[in-house]
Formats: structure tokens, C-alpha cells, sequence
């Protein structure tokens, strides 16, 4: 992680924009420049105005992109900064919004944001309200670089270089690609505009680019005669056709074919023995170079077929490697490289150039009405494996209806929501969804064998789900697990709009209002302390101190003030086992509405 020091940078830059606005009360002046109290003319919509400038000069940052959020708004409201930085966005409803500012070259802003990858503070504008003198200090990106060189010490260029980072992705913590750069003729890369935080650099070689020999095209050799071109342009057009993320080839040995690995700096192949560089914020590092890795790579050839036993004729095949996101376990999946090609017409697939390691081998047939799928382990020695058969099988069907609660005769436009069937394991599939009938009918079709919830999504403002039932068994928060073919019917999804929450303030012993920490709930029961789980929720306070934890399931709850270093934190067991000791215990029926306020003592 990131150090104190560039932490404390971080908040400079940002704490301009949270200082912009008083956080309520008689006891607190605002700064000279700021005011939040409504205007006798003012408009009937609400407006807020202010500038946008570079943390490190000082001087206007021009076209850069503002852009307010709210419930109350669909879509948002964005604007652009004119020459002296300046923005103004009006006509605003009443509401609470997030605003957020970005230029490309510098690191995105939250309103109120203390780091990276934190959520800002809300802003609560009443009715005709104007919030003016907002003032946003971007901070430059910072900058990674380097030289990426073959197994001989000489410069590679045309290498797709990437920077990951890890983040909680749906409470899960996964590598994802920061940015990405591609060598030049000397093999430097330089990627930019990347938050202060610890980061992974990988380098991938896509096609040949000129080394001597032919490869797969032939002989060839340096400066050698058409054949050898002829070579690399086959290549690179099954790279292409296959969607081959995987390793550019080198001369031939022997009988043998070699190629370059993906490889992680300083010169690995395995994630797991990655070493992360640290970026401070608008730090300038260059000097991450390291070589490619040499390898012998294999085919991966076979067939697929439909349940029956017969060629399948369309459809795709992937090569997921063990580090890949698909694969990766709770609180650190890795990011490994995927290869993979089409089914062909006779039902063949051929996927070249994979390095040693171990695979899952995922196939999706597309030629019947709904998607097949069919998945195996597979592991890649030293040669090429062939004669595998993947059998697909059906995807799963799922049906029911929504409901709603007796006495509850206003309801949400059913046209407008979607329900879905996440996995709780990203290795069985995307996500699916069907639509829903004027009725409340609706069918999920397609779905890979795994572990799956049920949820609503669209526009279900006022109303929560109140629970799921299969078979007259309560399966809300507990994920179905679905064999191929399966058909679940009869499902039944209750929605209510006695939404249950827990407001309440934060401020300090002086009564002034505290907007600097995350107010976290979450279930006393550990059963629930899991990703993606309803019984885990957060709010950041208002200007004015206050917040709100709406839509929570009635239940017992620990409530505490936190500081996390970033989005999803929560989600991690050990991180709740931390808090919950100091945290405060709030019992919520359904429809109720608790009041938990938070006093803060101020730091030394």
C-alpha cells in the first residue's frame, strides 16, 4: 500500500473541494468564498458551481469532466469546465448527490475523497438550494516505465505491456488492469495517469514482430526471403482468428517449438512470484525493466459435442489459466492469461501456443436455442496434448414470478425490472438475466452449472426484496446450486416497499459534524459475512454529518464508524471480526427505521 506520506498528499489535494462546503449549524463559519444557505431568487431547481485546478501549479485544468449522481436524477448530470476551470451545473432536483471530476492525465476526484479507491462524501441539496466556490485539486497521474527485452538481452518491441492492481470487485479481491502501453522500437513502454497504490506489470507478445526464423511459416531466417514474412503473417492471423493473448514465437529448437510466455516483472511467469512496485502519489517510476521468458508452448487440440454425442458446430473454446479472474479464490484472485479459438464447423478446435501450466478448459456451444456449456482441468507439460472431448451440457433454466406484500396495491413498473442469477462462483459464467411480464412472470435461460442467487434489478426505487422462495424453501440468501439442465421453477420473489434503515449523524464532542469516516452495518450473524451478501452495507455522511443505511433486511446488526483504505474492504471476514467489539449492536424489524448517532473524539 501506499505510505502515510502520500496519503497525507492525497488528502491535501482533495480536502480544497470538502472545505468548500460548511457542515451545518451555528457553530461552524464557512470559508469566505462559500455559501450554502438558498438565495432569495433563486431558481426552483437547485445548482452547484465551482472550479477545477492542478494540485501541482495551481493553474485551471480546461475540459475537464463533472459529473453529478443521485437517485433523484437518472443518468446524472455532467458538464465540462470552461477555460478558467470554472463549472456550473443547475436546475438540479433536491437530493443527494455524488460529484466526481476527471481529466485524462490526471487521477480521478470524489467529492470529499480522502484516498484512493475510497468513496467521497454525498452532498444534500434541498430544494432551490445553491452550493457555489467548490474547489477541486487534481493530482497528476502518476507514471510507470520501463524496457521489456527478449531472452537475449536485446529490446523487444510491439510487447503489450499491462499494470494491474488489485480491488474489491463484487466484495471480491481480484487483479484488474490499471492501464496498458505497448513497446516501441527501443522496448520501452510508459503507462500513465495511475492513483498512488502497489501494482503488478505483466508483458504479453501477441503475434511475431520480426524475430529471425519462420516459426510456424517456415525457414525463413534474417532477411530471408518471403517465406519467412508468408510465416509471420500466418501467425498472426491464427493469433487473431483465436484470440490469442499468448506468446510471440522465436527461432525453432530442434524439433521443438518455442515462444514467449506471458511474463510478469521481474521476469516471471507466475503471478504468485510477481514482485508489486509502489507508486506514490504523482510519482514518476522508471525504471521497471525485465526480460521475456522462453518457454516451450504446446497445442490444445480436440472436439466438442452436444449432450448427444454429436459435433457441435458452433461455439467458442477458452484456456482459462489457474491465476486467471475466473479462477481466482476469495480475498486474492489472481490475473492470469486466457487463450482460446473457435469450434469449428466439424466440431475441432486447435488453440496454440500455450505455455506450461495448469488450465481450465471452458467450452460454450451456441447452436442450439440456448447456450451449452462444458468445462475441464487440464494440465500442459512439455507437449502437445490432443484427443480431448468436452461434452456440453444444457444450461439452466430458472422461472417463477414476483410478487408483493398483502395491502400493497401501488407497485413498481414490472416492465422496467430484471432479474437476475449472479454466481457466487465467477468460474461458472456471467451473469444472466430474463425480463419480466405484466404479469411479474419471468424466465432466466442459459445458465452455467454452479452456485447462483436470485436477485431483482431496474428501477425498484421505494422497494427492496423481501425474500425468495424454491420449492417452499427460503433461498434468498442462500445461493442455489444448479446442475446443467436443471429447470427450477416455481420460484417466487417478494418485494416490499417497508424498506428497513438506520440513520443517524456523526459528529465530534463539540456537536460540529464529522464527515470523514464510513458508517458500516453488518449482520451479528458471521453466516452472512460474505461477498455480495445483503446483510453488509455502508454510508458515508453528508456535509451536514448525517447518513443513511436504507434497504437493509430486517435482522440484528452491528453498526461502527470505520476508515477503510478502499471500496469492498468490508467484505473480508477479518475485517468485520476487527470492528465488531467496538461496534454498536441495532435490532431491525422490517418496515422500522433506527437512529444511531456516532460521537467522534477528536485526534492529538
Amino acid at each position: 500500500m501506499f505510505s502515510s506520506a502520500d496519503v497525507s498528499a492525497w488528502m491535501l489535494a482533495a480536502a480544497v473541494a470538502a472545505a468548500a462546503v460548511p457542515l451545518g449549524g451555528a457553530q461552524n463559519q464557512a470559508p469566505p468564498r462559500d455559501s450554502l444557505a438558498p438565495k432569495t431568487d433563486a431558481p426552483s431547481g437547485a445548482s452547484v458551481s465551482g472550479r477545477v485546478l492542478a494540485a501541482d501549479t495551481g493553474r485551471a485544468v480546461r475540459r475537464a469532466r463533472v459529473l453529478l449522481t443521485a437517485a433523484e436524477l437518472p443518468g446524472g448530470r455532467a458538464g465540462l469546465t470552461d477555460d478558467t476551470g470554472a463549472f456550473a451545473l443547475a436546475d438540479l432536483p433536491a437530493g443527494r448527490y455524488t460529484l466526481a471530476v476527471s481529466k485524462t492525465g490526471f487521477v480521478s476526484l470524489s467529492y470529499g475523497q480522502r484516498r484512493p479507491l475510497q468513496a467521497g462524501t454525498p452532498l444534500q441539496l434541498a430544494s432551490g438550494q445553491q452550493i457555489t466556490g467548490l474547489e477541486f485539486r487534481l493530482p497528476r497521474g502518476s507514471v510507470m516505465s520501463g524496457h521489456v527485452f527478449d531472452e537475449t538481452g536485446e529490446a523487444a518491441p510491439g510487447i503489450m505491456v499491462r499494470v494491474l492492481r488489485y480491488q474489491y470487485i463484487q466484495g471480491d479481491r481480484r487483479l484488474v488492469t490499471a492501464g496498458t502501453s505497448q513497446t516501441d522500437d527501443r522496448g520501452q513502454y510508459r503507462v500513465w495517469g495511475l492513483m498512488p497504490g502497489d501494482y503488478y506489470v505483466d508483458a504479453q507478445a501477441r503475434i511475431n514482430l520480426g524475430l529471425p526464423g519462420g516459426g510456424r511459416g517456415g525457414p525463413g531466417g534474417r532477411g530471408g526471403p518471403p517465406a519467412g514474412m508468408a510465416g509471420a503473417i500466418a501467425g498472426a492471423i491464427g493469433a487473431v482468428a483465436g484470440n490469442n493473448l499468448g506468446a510471440l514465437f522465436a527461432p525453432a529448437d530442434d524439433d521443438s517449438q518455442k515462444a514467449y510466455a506471458p511474463t510478469y516483472f521481474p521476469g516471471v511467469t507466475a503471478i504468485a512470484d510477481a514482485r508489486p512496485v509502489t507508486l506514490g502519489l504523482s510519482q514518476e517510476s522508471s525504471d521497471i525493466d525485465f526480460g521475456l521468458q522462453l518457454v516451450h508452448v504446446a497445442h490444445i487440440k480436440g472436439r466438442v459435442v452436444d449432450p448427444g454425442g454429436t459435433p457441435t458446430w458452433s461455439g467458442t473454446v477458452t484456456l482459462a489459466g489457474e491465476n486467471a479472474p475466473a479462477t481466482g479464490g476469495r480475498g486474492g484472485g489472481g490475473f492470469g492469461v486466457s487463450y482460446g479459438g473457435r469450434i469449428q464447423w466439424d466440431g475441432t478446435f486447435d488453440i496454440g501456443n500455450v505455455p506450461p501450466g495448469r488450465y481450465t478448459l471452458q467450452a460454450r456451444g451456441m447452436d442450439a436455442e440456448t447456450p451449452q456449456f462444458g468445462a475441464q482441468p487440464l494440465i500442459v507439460a512439455d507437449g502437445d496434448v490432443e484427443g480431448v472431448t468436452i461434452q456440453l451440457a444444457a444450461g439452466a433454466r430458472i422461472t417463477g414470478t414476483i410478487v408483493f406484500g398483502p395491502g400493497q396495491t401501488t407497485h413498481p413498473d414490472l416492465s422496467s425490472l430484471r432479474v437476475t442469477a449472479p454466481t457466487t462462483d465467477s468460474s461458472a459464467g456471467g451473469v444472466t438475466q430474463g425480463r419480466v411480464d405484466r404479469d411479474g412472470g419471468f424466465t432466466i435461460d442459459g445458465l452455467a452449472a454452479g452456485p447462483h442467487l436470485i436477485r431483482v434489478n431496474g428501477n425498484t426505487r421505494g422497494w427492496t426484496l423481501r425474500s425468495v422462495t424454491a420449492g417452499g424453501r427460503d433461498v434468498t440468501d442462500l445461493p442455489i446450486e444448479l446442475r446443467s439442465g436443471e429447470r427450477l421453477d416455481r420460484v417466487e420473489i417478494a418485494l416490499t416497499d417497508r424498506t428497513s434503515a438506520i440513520t443517524g449523524t456523526i459528529a465530534d464532542e463539540r456537536n460540529s459534524p464529522v464527515t470523514d469516516y464510513t458508517v458500516l452495518a453488518f449482520s451479528t450473524d458471521t453466516a452472512f459475512w460474505q461477498a455480495q451478501s445483503r446483510h453488509i452495507a455502508t454510508a458515508r455522511p453528508d456535509q451536514t454529518g448525517t447518513f443513511k443505511i436504507a434497504s437493509l433486511p430486517p435482522g440484528s446488526y452491528y453498526v461502527a464508524t470505520v476508515d477503510p483504505a478502499e471500496q469492498g474492504e468490508w467484505f473480508e471476514p477479518a475485517y468485520l471480526e476487527q470492528h465488531r467489539l467496538s461496534a454498536t449492536r441495532v435490532d431491525l424489524g422490517e418496515g422500522e427505521t433506527k437512529t444511531q448517532d456516532f460521537r467522534i473524539r477528536a485526534q492529538n
